[in-house]
């Protein structure tokens, strides 16, 4: 774990978000080409967390800074229902709306099920291309690396206090 916050088991293989800004990732591999599925499920409106892919290993002895490096130099794939830009303060942003790869490519569609239940991202990244999948309906593809790494840890984001989005059936093929 990086940063504020952590993961609690819930349900028996459920894994749900407390407090953040953090991220959850498993140092041992680095992932270059693959398919990630997972499930989520947010609790209220919000909510917010992403699935960060390909970024380089982070500390864990600072956590007001030791995540950042994932979300300078790593990719996110966003889980925000009401697009927040924290730039601007703006809500239905398509550049931070749920499916987008945040800041770098938006959010073609909302294909989001209803607040609490549960939704299904596929995720392909196969050399610069990186695609997007909600509830199986294309949502984002970016097709340039934009300076970022082709290989990296995969990782689940812990974003703010009071957030709970839960993860669960997570699973990964390298290509």
């Amino acid at each position: 774990m990086a940063g504020f916050g952590r993961f609690n088991l819930v349900e028996g293989a459920v894994l749900e978000t407390e407090g953040g800004p953090g991220l959850l990732w498993y140092t041992q591999e680095e992932f270059a080409d693959f398919v990630l599925t997972v499930d989520w499920r947010v609790s209220g409106i919000e909510d917010n967390s992403g699935v960060f892919l390909r970024f380089l290993a982070l500390g864990s002895s600072n956590p007001t800074t030791d995540w950042q490096l994932a979300v300078e130099q790593g990719y996110e794939v966003q889980i925000d229902e009401r697009g927040l830009d924290p730039e601007t303060n703006t809500l239905g942003s398509p550049y931070h709306q749920t499916g987008a790869i945040y800041k770098l490519a938006p959010a073609l569609k909302q294909a989001s099920l209803p607040i609490g239940q549960w939704n299904a991202f596929e995720i392909v990244a196969e050399g610069s291309t990186i695609t997007v999948k909600l509830n199986k309906e294309l949502v984002s593809n970016l097709t340039e690396s934009r300076g970022r790494p082709a290989k990296g840890h995969l990782g689940l984001q812990t974003h703010h206090a009071g957030a709970r989005v839960q993860f669960r059936n997570l699973q990964i093929k390298r290509l």
